[in-house]
């Protein structure tokens, strides 16, 4: 099983991450399925939803034991905050027959604070400048993603479609590793990172990478 490391802050059961960077950590995952708590939901769909959701930048996800407003209070189910919006999501949601059997699970940091290594202004003008560059079609999946690399104190961005070139570089200081990340799951991120101030990335051990809060 996959395992999606996000650093964050704990409450109670759940957790407080921001929204973009916890879309962009389950971009990263080859799993079809995700684990929150649990709860296993469709990968995909929850990234769909989580980029739709409007409100706050910052999104609080605890168990939910049921409620007068919640039509079957016996089912396990996640309580999604965002801002002044509150919504649920029950066991399976966005899971079909066809849906293969593939698992990540994402697991927070029990850090209580979270300290920032990136602007996300100037994150949100990187990805800007490289997705165009990016492949749009499937005949080259690995010209679809937006390729980071941490190295030597930079994160660089690099987007190519196989006949155009675009390398972003930013100061980072906190660790080396590398990622693909599809343009498609990056595209919404973009207006997101826009309203924050900063954000943090990094990557796991074996060459895989992470954004988080």
């Amino acid at each position: 099983m996959e395992q999606l490391n996000i650093v964050g802050k704990r409450s109670g059961e759940g957790f407080v991450a921001h929204k973009a960077m916890l879309v962009i950590a389950l971009a990263r995952a080859i799993a079809d399925r995700v684990m929150l708590m649990d709860i296993t939901l469709g990968r995909k769909g929850l990234i769909g939803y989580l980029k739709a959701l409007g409100g706050s930048n910052i999104v609080k996800v605890i168990p939910s034991n049921g409620s007068a407003s919640v039509s079957q209070a016996t089912d396990k189910r996640l309580k999604v905050i965002c801002g002044a919006n509150t919504s649920y999501l029950a066991d399976s949601h966005w899971i079909g027959e066809k849906t293969p059997f593939t698992l990540c699970e994402v697991r927070v940091s029990p850090s209580n604070s979270v300290k920032p290594n990136v602007g996300a202004i100037e994150l949100a003008e990187a990805l800007a400048r490289v997705l165009p560059f990016t492949a749009t079609d499937d005949a080259r999946p690995v010209l679809a993603c937006v390729n980071f690399e941490a190295k030597d104190g930079k994160l660089t961005l690099i987007g190519a479609d196989g006949f155009r070139l675009a390398v972003v570089s930013l100061d980072y200081a906190d660790g080396e590793g590398q990622a693909l990340i599809k343009r498609d799951e990056l595209i919404g991120v973009v207006n997101a990172l826009r309203k924050a101030k900063r954000v943090r990335i990094t990557f796991e051990e074996g060459g895989g990478g992470e954004a988080n809060q």
